[in-house]
């Protein structure tokens, strides 16, 4: 972008720098030149502005975004078109989200974590009320500011997202990471409602308890099989100092069955508004740990207890539940009867009866077997439903191709080998051989794919070292018998220190004591504050959101700097503070008022130079008077004296003038009376 021709959306936004990057949109600042005021806009990728169905859907849910009014909602103000992109523009919050605060901070404090999750149920409780559902409640979606206001963000726009890519997790750019926080239901593809989103945001809690999600994969789909099948580990076990109130709501979110969760939003925030007071009962009856995982756990507990195998379809439970009722009654038998024969025979039965207990033992086995059968034969029907692929043909593809090609659909990285195939071509080096299962072969995104990768002689493959620390990292590939080079380079979200990336790529080959290159994160870098002095408040916030600051704002009135422009930044300009932290802008409210001085009684002149002293204009008034000691005083003064006012406001004064005096008039004459006539009457 020119920063002397900046780009205008709608004749109306002009934008003024990014400041993030979703999965279906970038983000930039820019500024309103109607209303004079920041906002944000996201501006479609164009594989999104491109489909008018989808586009159609945006429109829609935008102006149904638009419609929610609550302070813990990112307003929505307006949407269009711009070339052949569309566009949403929505209120500029200064905050950072709750992803970058538990990258940072770790886990947060249980009483904190459930403020904030009662904020977001303010949010949603709006949200449902207007018969809308999130479906993309994550911490990126959540906005908090430094005063601890909690906002919630893209309402109406992830449904839309969804809508077009629930049948295909896969799919690039879609829903990578959206997946962490898919409901079970969502992750099926079934209807949705307020229900899914209160699931949503008991990940967002478990995560801000525990500094991570309940359940992360290589990808999408084996975290959406995760969401539907398994149970998280108990939070209180990956952070002790949870309390059982906390854990006991974030269990009650994550039940798999929608009817075990809060039923409502407003339920929820009564009982985390009762944690945060201390008024929520502390749960000591109920268990502190996560029921276990699957069938296993249901087996070893000895119960047929459907509740205690929540990662179970439906289709596993019934095949559960038929099992067990054969096996409970046999079961009983055999251990009256074991009991029994351990006894001695003392309760009276006979002691020949070993015959018939080894039977009815081998009869058990055989149906406890039954049982496992059943449970593996189900969940592995379901699983073959939720990901069944034909494999596609990676032979001749480089092994990063390869393997790019096999995780969009949908194998994890850890069911990909790769095991080297000798080769004395050149162009076959680092390219597969021969895969198997073999292409266009329907199998489970489950299943085990190997790789043979060709090798020439004497070369050795190159160890996967991205994300882990540099020191490691470069341990592991002199143990392996490589150099090492090493790029710093700033990184807005990856820890400082940690490997971003490599070159010769994992998995390819090279020779002994070649040089791979690591691109390691130099966090998110230092910059001095700007010196913003003077500015307005707007252009003062786009350039320290250039900087890569997030600025925040407070008032103060000032004598000398006109309202609405910057006083100062706390830190101070000049100071070199790591990026991504927060500078509070002072802006100015204008003068501060003062009292209006009292004025009557004096002179026209006098009155001016006091009110003019005390920074006040003067507007002068007359009113005619009849009292002589009136005429040349101020008789009246608006606004009164002693209120406060803000400096340059214009002060009446109404002066005394004396009346004119009544005009003079002449007395009225009188007519010389008439004599009477002489003459005589006519006659008739």
């Amino acid at each position: 972008m020119s920063d002397q021709s900046p780009p205008v959306f709608g004749d109306r936004y002009e934008i003024q720098s990014k400041i993030g990057r979703g999965g279906m949109a970038d983000v930039f600042l820019a500024h309103d030149r109607l209303l004079d005021r920041p906002v944000a806009i996201k501006v479609l990728f164009p594989e999104f502005a491109n489909d008018p169905s989808f586009v159609e859907r945006f429109r829609r849910e935008a102006q149904a975004a638009a419609n929610l009014t609550h302070p813990n909602v990112v307003a929505v103000f307006d949407w269009g078109q711009e070339g052949t992109t569309y566009f949403i523009v929505m209120e500029y919050v200064a905050g950072r989200t709750l992803s970058d605060i538990l990258r940072s901070e770790g886990p947060l404090e249980p009483k904190r974590a459930a403020a904030i999750a009662a904020e977001v149920t303010g949010a949603l409780s709006v949200a449902h009320r207007n018969g809308l559902v999130h479906r993309d409640v994550k911490p990126g979606n959540i906005l908090v500011t430094a005063h601890d206001e909690v906002k919630v963000a893209d309402f109406g726009i992830a449904r839309a997202l969804n809508d077009i890519t629930d049948s295909n997790l896969t799919q690039a750019g879609a829903v990578m990471g959206t997946a962490t926080y898919f409901s079970p239901e969502q992750a099926q593809g079934h209807s949705l409602d307020a229900r899914s989103d209160l699931y949503s945001l008991g990940v967002v809690m478990y995560e801000m308890g525990t500094g991570q999600p309940p359940f992360r994969g290589e990808n999408p789909v084996a975290i959406a099989y995760k969401q539907v099948h398994e149970m998280p580990v108990a939070p209180i076990k990956l952070n002790p100092n949870i309390s059982p109130g906390y854990e006991r709501i974030v269990r009650r979110l994550l039940q798999k069955d929608p009817s075990k969760r809060y039923q409502t939003a407003d339920d929820l925030r009564a009982d985390l508004r009762r944690f945060g007071d201390g008024t929520l009962a502390d749960p000591v009856t109920e268990a502190r740990a996560m029921p276990m995982a699957g069938a296993a756990a249901a087996v070893a507990a000895g119960s047929p207890q459907t509740q205690a195998m929540p990662g179970v379809t439906a289709r596993g439970t019934e095949a559960y539940q038929e099992a067990t009722r054969m096996v409970t009654p046999v079961t009983a038998a055999t251990a009256t009867t074991a009991t029994s024969s351990a006894n001695g025979g003392q309760d009276g039965h006979s002691p020949n009866r070993g015959p018939l207990i080894a039977i009815l033992t081998v009869v058990t086995i055989a149906i406890l077997a039954g049982i496992g059968v059943a449970l593996w034969q189900a969940l592995r029907s379901d699983q073959a439903k939720v990901a069944q692929v034909a494999i596609v043909n990676v032979v001749n593809k480089t092994q990063d191709e390869a393997i790019g090609a096999l995780r969009n659909q949908g194998f994890s990285a850890d069911r990909i080998r790769v095991l080297p195939g000798e080769t004395s071509n050149p162009a076959l080096a680092g390219r597969v051989l021969a895969q198997s299962p073999a292409a266009g072969q329907m199998v489970s995104t489950g299943s085990e794919v190997t790789l043979q990768v060709g090798q020439l002689p004497g070369s050795i493959p190159v160890p996967n070292v991205v994300g882990q620390p540099q020191p490691t990292a470069q341990k592991t590939l002199e143990a392996a018998g490589f150099k090492v080079s090493v790029q710093n380079q700033e990184s807005p979200d990856q820890p400082q220190g940690t490997v971003m990336s490599q070159q010769p790529a994992a998995g390819s080959t090279a020779g002994p004591g070649s040089v791979i290159t690591l691109v390691v994160s130099a966090g998110k870098g230092q910059a001095p504050v700007d010196d913003v002095t003077g500015m307005t408040e707007f252009d003062a916030v786009a350039a320290l959101a250039r900087s890569g600051f997030a600025p925040q704002k407070t008032t103060e009135p000032s004598d000398t700097v006109p309202q609405g422009n910057v006083i100062r930044t706390d830190p101070a300009a000049g100071t070199v503070i790591p990026k991504g932290s927060q500078v509070t802008l002072v802006v100015s409210s204008g003068a501060a008022p003062v009292p209006v001085p009292k004025v009557t009684d004096q002179s026209e002149a006098q009155a001016t130079q006091t009110l003019t002293a005390a920074g006040f204009q003067v507007q002068v008034l007359n009113l005619n008077v009849a009292d002589p000691a009136q005429v040349g005083k101020v008789v009246d003064q608006a606004p009164a004296a002693g209120s406060k006012q803000a400096k340059g406001t214009v002060v009446a004064i109404t002066v005394g003038r004396a009346a004119p005096p009544p005009p003079t008039t002449a007395p009225p004459t009188t007519a010389p009376p008439t004599p009477p006539s002489t003459e005589a009457p006519p006659t008739s």
